[in-house]
C-alpha cells in the first residue's frame, strides 16, 4: 500500500467510526418503536378471527416477546452476518428486497441530481457574469418561487398536467431499466420532473453567490487584464475553485432528494425504498423498517464521506484530514 493512501484510509475509517453511535441509535429506536406502536404484526398475519394463543404463538416464533434490547441484539448480530431478516408476509429476503427497491431511488435521486446540474451551474455561470442583466432578475425570481413551493405541492400540480391533462406521462407504475430501457425512461421523467425543480433553484442560488464572489478575487480581476477570454476566465478561474462549495451543496443535495423521493414514490406508487418503508410500517413489517432505517445511514455516512475526499480531488492543497 502507498504512502500516499494511509491518509484517504485514516479519514475514512475515522468518519465510518463516527458514524456508528449514529447507527445503533437510529436502529435501536426502531426496534424501541416497534414494541410501541398499535396492533402487531401477529394480528394482521393470522387475521381477526386469531385468538389470544395463536397470536402469542407468533410473537415467540418471531422474538417479539423478548425485551426490546435482547431483540435489537439478536437483530444486530444477524446484521453483522449480512442478514437482515425476512419480510413477515411473503418471507423475503429483506436484504434482496433491500437492493432491488435502493436501485429504483437511487436512480430516481441521481437523474433528478443530474438535471438540476447540468441546468444550475451553466446558468448560474452565466449570469454572475451578467449581474443585474434581465436573465439574471428574471431567473432569481424564479428561483425564489421554487424555493418557496413544497415537493407535495410540486407533485400534485405536475401530475395533473402532464398525466392528467396533456397524458403524456404515466401517474403510477414502474418498469426496471434492465427490462425495458424505453418504458422504464417514460415512467422515471415524471418522478424527475417533480423533484428536479426545487433542488435547481437551490444549486443555482448557491453556485450563483460563490462564482460572484470567485470572480472579485485578485487573480480573476488579472485573468482579465491579460485579455484572457471570458469562457476560459470561467470555467478555469471560477468554474473550479468554485466547486468544492457546489459539491458540498450537492451532497446536501443528494440527502434531500432521497427524502424528497419518498414522497414521489408514496404519490405515484413506485416500488423504491420511500415507497416500501410506508408499507411496511403500515403492515408492521418491522425487519423492513429496521433494514431501511440502517440503510439510510449508511447511505448519509457514505456520502458525506465522499464529499470530503471529493475536497481533495478538486483542490490537492486541501487536507484529507
Amino acid at each position: 500500500m502507498s504512502a500516499g493512501a494511509l491518509p484517504y484510509l485514516k479519514a475514512i475509517s475515522t468518519r465510518l467510526l463516527a458514524g456508528i453511535p449514529v447507527f445503533i441509535l437510529v436502529t435501536f429506536a426502531a426496534t424501541a418503536l416497534s414494541s410501541l406502536a398499535p396492533g402487531s404484526a401477529a394480528q394482521l398475519i393470522l387475521g381477526e378471527n386469531a385468538s389470544s394463543q395463536q397470536i402469542a404463538e407468533l410473537n415467540a416464533a418471531y422474538g417479539y416477546d423478548l425485551p426490546v434490547w435482547e431483540r435489537y441484539f439478536k437483530w444486530l448480530g444477524g446484521v453483522v452476518q449480512g442478514d437482515f431478516g425476512r419480510t413477515l408476509f411473503s418471507q423475503q429476503s429483506v436484504a434482496k428486497l433491500l437492493v432491488d427497491r435502493a436501485a429504483v431511488t437511487f436512480e430516481i435521486a441521481f437523474l433528478a441530481m443530474f438535471v438540476s446540474f447540468i441546468i444550475a451551474v451553466p446558468l448560474a455561470l452565466y449570469t454572475a457574469s451578467h449581474p443585474g442583466k434581465l436573465l439574471d432578475t428574471v431567473l432569481r425570481s424564479i428561483a425564489s418561487v421554487l424555493l418557496s413551493v413544497p415537493t407535495f405541492v410540486t407533485v400534485v400540480l405536475l401530475a395533473y398536467i402532464f398525466a392528467i391533462v396533456l397524458r403524456w406521462l404515466p401517474a403510477t407504475g414502474w418498469e426496471n431499466f434492465s427490462d425495458d430501457p424505453l418504458a422504464n425512461l417514460w415512467y422515471v421523467t415524471l418522478p424527475v420532473l417533480c423533484l428536479a425543480p426545487h433542488q435547481t433553484a437551490y444549486l443555482y442560488r448557491v453556485a450563483r453567490g460563490e462564482f460572484l464572489a470567485t470572480l472579485q478575487e485578485d487573480f480573476v480581476t488579472v485573468a482579465r487584464a491579460k485579455g484572457m477570454p471570458l469562457s476560459y476566465i470561467l470555467l478555469r478561474h471560477v468554474l473550479r475553485p468554485s466547486l468544492p462549495q457546489v459539491l458540498t451543496v450537492l451532497g446536501l443535495s443528494m440527502t434531500y432528494l432521497l427524502g424528497g423521493s419518498f414522497i414521489v414514490e408514496s404519490y405515484f406508487a413506485v416500488p423504491g425504498i420511500g415507497w416500501t418503508i410506508l408499507s411496511a410500517v403500515n403492515s408492521h413489517d418491522f425487519p423492513v423498517v429496521q433494514a431501511i432505517l440502517s440503510l439510510t445511514v449508511a447511505i448519509f455516512v457514505v456520502i458525506f464521506i465522499l464529499v470530503d475526499l471529493g475536497y481533495t480531488l478538486i483542490d490537492p492543497r486541501v487536507d484529507v484530514s
